[in-house]
């Protein structure tokens, strides 16, 4: 309604707006056009001025003045152009030094008026020259002055002519401007009358209504006369007074079982909250399946209830669980697509089904239990995981309280399901965390050092066979004592891996103890540099990354770089740790991959995403390698229990 109201009231203002335009305009035109009027007019009378003034002149060209046959001259001039002008256009002398432009004449009469003074003015030119030539202009005074006379005469038809039109115009424009007074004023009249008839009234009639509805007086009807929306709004208005009229009696009725009502919704609400409380105490996934099942039959005092698991495609509705007789479920899969089973998924409550209802029905039950049956979404935010199903084979057994019920517990299905996977997921998760944690210390350690223990026995090998019994056995000792700490490796993982909480070490000390171990095996020079004498304490978590990263670079540098140098520098910057591991070996291309079965470079890089820290890699062919380690002070391993903290 108000839409169609603006839709007219803009209509109407829009006229209204483009009258006072047209109005202006015509006005702005009629003004000009009286100025040009105005104008033509004053010309026209100046030729009558100029009739007058050349006659005299010319009775007094005899005298011989020079001044008086020029202001002859120039008067004829200036009656000739304004006489041109006035006929065809043009410009005109006005003052002493301006010109005008007029507009050629349209009108017949004035255009005939026109022609016969120029006819007048040719005989009263030529009786001109003839007076000014002649030496006794005595007996052409009379003609001239009759001649005069007449050329005067029509000046001043022509002016009266160009009043009378100029008078036309005004007439016109008074109407015109009357007329639009009139529209204007009939517009403003039917706005008001539709703004009275399609809004006032009508809104006054319905705040009467409402406000006897405000006062709970519901039998009168409502009627209200006005536009098709305003009897639209009425109808409303009036349905809304029966509605209310009906609450009102049915709340009446209700009023005497709500206590009865209230009792037995309270205990169906508590029944579901112990449900509830059950049904999520429990982790394992097949359990809860099966306890919602038995609950949902429980509950709704069914004779079968299944439940239903949407495949990871979306296509399948497979069955996970049944509670009741056997024969009461017919099948165990269905299509996602299919019409029962894709207004169930798609909806927000239960479906209520019966004989002839829903499509037929959940076709997992067998025709004796589709008689009435309840069907539920399993629903998580946005996400539908399957389907709860209750039936029975009397017909009309379950009401809106109990679809309502349903809907209740499948929602809390739905959420019991979801912390079951959760947890399964996390415990996956956590077996995998754990996995990857003891191959990087398989790799780190044990690895490493089957490694250099097959090293050292080719040596052995070697040894012997050039009959260097004495390098063979200094190198069996070197063995020896490798094993020796391995075994010690091995014995502390295995202590790590049953302590959660391994003490805090020096971090410092640690990575110092590493570059003096790798350069004493590969015989290289180092080099040590610490900027801070307070590096951070990190946590035994960090600590334990941080270590094992440096490790495996400085075993890298040794082992495939054949570099003869290595140093490491710890220090800290803006808030961040870092330890750069330098080696001045033959370096490689790092855009190529790594060869298969080393894994060094990506346990060093999920070592640091770990710890939230970064892992740079500069490495040129011939030029060595650039190793650099940064993690925040305050950032800890990914779980969030640990941190760095500055000491």
């Amino acid at each position: 309604m108000i839409q169609r109201l603006q839709v007219q009231l803009t209509i109407l203002f829009t006229a209204f707006v483009l009258l006072v335009v047209v109005s202006v305009g015509f006005t702005y035109w009629g003004l000009q056009a009286q100025q040009q009027d105005a104008l033509v007019i004053n010309l026209s009378g100046r030729q009558r001025m100029l009739v007058q003034q050349m006659t005299r002149l010319a009775l007094q060209v005899q005298d011989g003045n020079e001044s008086t046959i020029i202001a002859l001259q120039e008067s004829e001039q200036t009656f000739r152009q304004t006489l041109s002008a006035l006929q065809n256009g043009g410009t005109a002398p006005y003052l002493t030094d301006r010109f005008v432009n007029l507009p050629a004449a349209q009108d017949a009469q004035i255009l005939e008026a026109l022609s016969e003074v120029e006819s007048v003015w040719d005989e009263y030119n030529s009786m001109l020259e003839a007076m000014t030539a002649s030496s006794d202009p005595a007996t052409l005074q009379l003609k001239l002055e009759h001649q005069s006379d007449a050329l005067v005469q029509k000046a001043d038809a022509v002016v009266r002519l160009y009043e009378a039109a100029s008078t036309d115009k005004v007439k016109r424009l008074r109407t015109i401007q009357l007329t639009f007074l009139a529209c204007a004023l009939a517009l403003l009249a039917v706005g008001a009358w539709m703004t009275r008839r399609s809004l006032l009234k009508p809104l006054r009639d319905l705040g009467l209504a409402a406000k006897r509805l405000g006062e709970n007086r519901l039998d009168a009807p409502i009627q209200v006369e006005g536009p098709l929306e305003m009897r639209a709004l009425s109808l409303a208005f009036d349905e809304m007074r029966s509605s209310l009229h009906s609450a009102r009696e049915e709340l009446i009725q209700w009023n005497v079982t709500l206590e009865q009502r209230v009792a037995q919704r309270t205990h169906e609400l508590e029944m579901l909250n112990q449900i509830s409380s059950e049904i999520s105490s429990r982790l394992d996934i097949q359990q809860v399946l099966n306890s919602v099942t038995e609950k949902a039959r429980s509950l709704l005092d069914g004779d079968v209830a299944s439940l239903c698991l949407v495949d990871t495609d979306q296509h399948w509705l497979k069955l996970q669980s049944v509670s009741g007789p056997k024969h009461a479920v017919i099948g165990d899969v269905m299509l996602a697509d299919e019409e029962f089973a894709d207004t169930v998924l798609t909806g927000s409550q239960a479906l209520i089904c019966g004989v002839g209802a829903c499509q037929s029905g959940c076709r997992m039950l067998s025709v004796e239990y589709r008689a009435s049956h309840l069907a539920a979404p399993l629903r998580i935010g946005n996400r539908v995981v399957g389907a709860l199903c209750v039936g029975s084979p009397t017909e009309n057994r379950f009401a809106t309280e109990s679809a309502d019920m349903l809907t209740k517990l499948a929602n809390v299905a739905a959420i019991a399901l979801e912390n079951a996977r959760l947890f399964a997921q996390a415990e996956r998760v956590a077996t995998l965390e754990e996995r990857h944690r003891v191959a990087a210390e398989m790799h780190d350690g044990l690895g490493q050092t089957l490694s250099y223990l097959g090293l050292m026995t080719d040596q052995v090998v070697g040894f012997l066979s050039d009959g260097q019994d004495g390098a063979a056995l200094e190198r069996l000792h070197k063995t020896r004592e490798t094993i020796g700490k391995a075994t010690s490796d091995v014995r502390r993982a295995i202590n790590s891996l049953m302590d959660e909480t391994p003490p805090n070490k020096d971090l410092c000390a640690r990575l110092r103890e590493a570059l003096d171990e790798v350069a004493a095996k590969y015989d290289l020079k180092t080099g040590w540099r610490l900027d801070d004498e307070s590096f951070p304490v990190c946590s035994p978590q960090v600590e334990e990354q941080v270590y094992n990263i440096t490790r495996e670079a400085l075993v890298n540098a040794a082992r495939h770089a054949n570099a003869k140098r290595v140093s490491v520098q710890a220090s800290q910057n803006n808030g961040e740790c870092f330890v750069k591991v330098e080696d001045d070996g033959q370096g490689f291309d790092i855009s190529r991959p790594a060869p298969g079965g080393h894994f060094g470079l990506r346990i060093m890089q999920a070592r640091a995403k770990h710890i939230g820290g970064r892992l740079e890699l500069q490495s040129t062919p011939g030029r060595g390698t650039c190793v650099t380690l940064t993690w925040n002070l305050e950032v800890g391993t990914q779980d969030g229990k640990s941190s760095c903290i500055a000491g």
